[in-house]
């Protein structure tokens, strides 16, 4: 097998099933989005840079027949004509995703039927069903008996499996979110149905899952960190910083669920409530507010942003250590003391206060969501840069 070759998948399904937030997730491309309708208007093709897949989106499936038979020929022709880029590589169609939302707790027949339609000179591809929005746990049964069932009345199509997911992080109040989960379960699958994937090697394998999985953290892990500039902007001093242990702790809790980590909940209290992690952020606020003009809650603000940023990378760092064997999530002095070091050496702890220093004038009447942003900008694009200069 080619390893250089892509897999590539045709993603279809009604409109606002989830479709670009799905490739989004797995490719880490923009994709514009909307609440309950459907934004691709045209065939567009996206590659992840972690797995070897090639994304096909389409337009989604409308109630209004004319639409319909719209989306329709507009697939028949693009996998009519083979299409291939410049680099000659084959764009035809490997497999199918057909979407359908969880949370919509029905699946309609006729749907299936005009996917079916817009495949058909594609005899027997590989079809996965992916469950979108399955953020209860107790939907998952019923939604998947409903899908065998609208598909046991086409028997046309090779099903191969149906996987429900959640692409991006989802919060259902203040203190209870659903981690994004089978993402790379999906990907997997899809791999595993053609005879060249199964000649990936297992590191390969490992490597995507943990490539896949280290992106969910760090989207987790920014939204974390934004809130946090949000919360720490209320004066406090930070040996009080209690009013981030629930943040820290959900943002602790979610990243060992994405990695797929056993924990104890005496883990979570040992590293949320490190003394070292404070005091590291106590440091930066007392060198920043003696050469910083900075308005003191900006600057708890900032900080606090810029702790929990720090605080999740280690995090996730600890987690794939765990992943792979290398550190043991029952010791937990030793799990915590490799995250505290990691907060200690993280780039973002050593770039901060230079940063306000040398923009101290720009940072004027700015919020904390704003300066944590720019600090976060600045550094990856110095990592950039450093890779570019590599390379």
């Amino acid at each position: 097998m080619d390893n250089n070759r892509k897999m590539n998948v045709l993603v279809l399904g009604a409109s606002g099933a989830g479709k670009s937030t799905l490739i989004k997730a797995i490719s880490g491309t923009e994709i514009i989005t909307g609440v309950g309708e459907g934004n691709t208007q045209k065939i567009s093709v996206y590659e992840s840079k972690t797995w070897p897949i090639r994304f096909i989106d389409t337009k989604g499936f409308e109630y209004n027949i004319i639409e319909q038979m719209k989306t329709i020929r507009q697939v028949k022709k693009y996998t009519k004509g083979q299409v291939t880029n410049e680099q000659g590589e084959d764009l035809g169609i490997d497999a199918v995703w057909y979407c359908v939302e969880g949370t919509a707790r029905r699946m309609f027949t006729n749907n299936i039927e005009l996917m079916n339609k817009s495949i058909k000179g594609w005899k027997n591809i590989p079809v996965f069903a992916v469950i979108t929005k399955s953020y209860s746990e107790t939907d998952i049964p019923e939604n998947i008996e409903a899908i065998n069932n609208a598909f046991a009345k086409t028997k046309s199509v090779n099903l191969k499996g149906i996987v429900p997911v959640v692409a991006e992080e989802y919060h259902i109040n203040e203190e209870v979110s659903v981690e994004p989960k089978n993402i790379d379960e999906l990907c997997i699958k899809t791999l595993n149905c053609m005879d060249e994937a199964k000649e990936i090697a297992k590191e390969n394998l490992d490597r995507m899952v943990l490539e896949q999985r280290r992106y969910t953290a760090n989207a987790v892990t920014a939204g974390a960190a934004t809130t946090a500039a949000v919360i720490g902007a209320v004066p406090f001093e930070f040996a009080d910083a209690i009013i981030l242990v629930p943040l820290e702790t959900s943002l602790t809790k979610g990243i060992f669920k994405i990695y797929g980590v056993d924990f104890s909940g005496q883990l979570v209290t040992g590293i949320v409530g490190s003394a070292m992690i404070t005091n590291i952020a106590k440091s930066i606020i007392k060198i920043a507010t003696d050469k910083i003009p900075v308005a003191g809650a900006v600057l708890n603000g900032t900080v606090a942003a810029v702790i929990v940023e720090a605080l999740g990378q280690a995090i996730i760092a600890a987690a794939e250590a765990i992943y792979k064997g290398q550190l043991d999530p029952d010791k937990i002095d030793m799990v915590v003391d490799f995250i505290g070091n990691k907060v200690k050496e993280s780039k973002y702890v050593g770039s901060t206060v230079t940063f306000l220093e040398e923009n101290a004038e720009k940072l004027q009447g700015k919020k904390a969501k704003e300066i944590y942003t720019a600090i976060k900008g600045s550094i990856e694009s110095a990592v950039s840069e450093k890779e570019l200069s590599n390379e």
